[in-house]
Formats: structure tokens, sequence, C-alpha cells
């Protein structure tokens, strides 16, 4: 449980820091990792996400920063916190934060040719 907190207050203090690369686009927008943030742990890879969209999306947010947790051998993932941003690339006044206790997340699989396969492709090679 530390190491987790720890992790998500080392990722969110730091995303103005962060040190976004860009990973995919579509119509809706760009999305990075911030491979700093990358946490290898018992075949677990934890790593702070950015979605920025071209336009303002449902919640009023620009981008929004994602602490994912990716079971890279099973092809699962899940989120374990997300912010949303008036701004783009996680700028600006934050409209909303989730928190999620990894025990009550549960996992989601990685959908086959989809953006988030990209994403986590990306994310289990290195």
């Amino acid at each position: 449980m530390h190491k987790f907190l720890m992790v998500v207050f080392v990722v969110w203090s730091g995303q103005a820091l962060a040190d976004w690369t860009m990973v995919q686009t579509n119509d809706n927008g760009n999305m990075y990792i911030d491979f700093d943030t990358v946490q290898k742990s018992a075949g677990l890879v934890t790593v702070s996400t950015l979605n920025d969209y071209y336009v303002q999306q449902v919640k009023g947010e620009m981008s929004s920063q994602w602490l994912e947790l990716h079971d890279c051998k099973n092809k699962k993932f899940k989120a374990l916190s997300i912010q949303y941003y008036v701004g783009n690339m996680a700028q600006g006044d934050v409209l909303t934060t989730y928190r999620l206790p990894e025990a009550e997340t549960s996992w989601s699989d990685v959908v086959p040719y989809s953006i988030g396969e990209v994403k986590a492709n990306v994310i289990c090679s290195r």
C-alpha cells in the first residue's frame, strides 16, 4: 500500500515536469506515456498516461491523466487514478480526480486492434 501511495504521489506531483512521449494519435486527440513513471513489480507495470483532446470533452476537460496498472502477461489493465484538466497536456485547473483502490478495481482486457492495444504494447515492450 505504501509503495502504491508513493507512486501516486510521485506521478501526480511531477505532472508539470512530465516527459510525455506521444504513442498514438486519432481523430479525438493524442495519447502520451511518461516513461519516467514506469514501475515494474511482480510482473505488473504501473505507468502514467495522458489523453490530450482536440475538442472539449463531456466533463469539460481538454486532457486527462491516468495512472494505469498493466498485466502484460495476461493482456489486462486497470486504472488506479484519473485526473481531468481544463487545459491541454494536464495544464490548468483540475476538474475532477478519481482515485480507484487497486483491490476494488476490476481488470479489463486489452482489446485487440484498438488504441488501447497500441498503448499496452508500447508499455509492455519497455
